[in-house]
């Protein structure tokens, strides 16, 4: 039995798909990182974005968000690699690979102290490993670490980033469906070469999943409907446009939504999962399209 007592406590998730990578994938991945290696660290009060959290955006998921008349839209690529698979009584282990591609609009935007500003394009690159540690037949926990970089394309700026966490998953096998609880616990920070003005972000996630059995198939394989719920609580706020006249700050979101699953592979995606989402709050509406498990 688990118990719930504060959402600090439990950490209840349900992870990615695993996604298995070809060659061809592994030598865009190493292209990308030497391109964002090589690149100079500029990073200046005076010049850099700094906007929308663009470091994290990793973390945010798929959607087009808008806030205040602005607009940021992001694609984030789960990329993975399953070192060793889990079962219900050996750990696994799984190398993450994500590639987050953001693109922001600032045309309404007053910002203090910066002119000429264009809409903003950035890459993120931030691999991980986790550890999937089965507690229970039903219950695995998996702690993770990630390390990698950021990069603003106008502004030729690379920061750092670095995240570790814990989330986990617990499936609960009802009647006519299952019920997935979960949670993730997350701390990020973003650091520049040149600039000792480094920002972090937190995050508390709570979801539910109720998946049930469709009538349709493909090879044998049922399809799966999937309504979710998911809570995101930022224990320090999420600051959306912090050099702008009118900064955002978010401390709670809600997002509902629906997915279709154990779909057939799709290039280089094992079952993928599919679907849409809408989350808002605080002034933040974002639509979303879900690929992988929303939480």
């Amino acid at each position: 039995m688990i118990l719930l007592t504060t959402t600090y406590k439990i950490l209840i998730n349900v992870s990615l798909k695993n996604v298995q990578l070809n060659s061809i994938v592994s030598h865009i991945v190493i292209t990308l990182l030497f391109l964002l290696t090589k690149t100079t660290y500029a990073y200046d009060e005076s010049d850099t974005i700094g906007l929308s959290n663009f470091s994290f955006s990793n973390y945010l998921g798929n959607g087009f968000y808008t806030a205040s008349g602005q607009e940021v839209f992001v694609l984030h690529l789960p990329l993975q690699h399953t070192i060793k698979e889990q079962t219900d009584s050996d750990a696994g282990w799984v190398l993450n690979l994500p590639l987050t591609i953001g693109y922001i609009n600032f045309d309404n935007v007053k910002v203090n102290d910066l002119v000429d500003l264009e809409d903003v394009a950035t890459l993120t690159f931030l691999p991980g490993i986790e550890y999937q540690y089965p507690v229970l037949p039903n219950w695995t926990l998996i702690p993770f670490a990630d390390y990698g970089f950021a990069h603003e394309f106008n502004h030729t700026a690379n920061v750092l980033v670095t995240g570790i966490g814990i989330k986990s998953y617990a499936d609960f096998h009802l009647k006519n469906g299952t019920l997935t609880l979960g949670n993730r616990l997350l701390y990020a920070r973003e650091r520049s070469r040149d600039s000792d003005d480094d920002s972090d972000y937190s995050l508390v996630e709570t979801g539910l999943n109720y998946r049930v059995t469709s009538d349709y198939s493909f090879n044998n394989r049922p399809l799966y409907g999937n309504f979710y719920y998911i809570n995101f609580y930022y224990p320090n706020d999420l600051i959306l446009f912090e050099r702008t006249t009118t900064p955002i700050k978010v401390g709670v979101e809600n997002e509902i939504g629906f997915t279709i699953s154990n779909m057939p592979d799709f290039l280089f995606f094992e079952s993928p999962q599919i679907g849409i989402g809408v989350r808002t709050g605080d002034g933040v509406t974002a639509y979303r399209l879900v690929f992988g498990m929303p939480f």
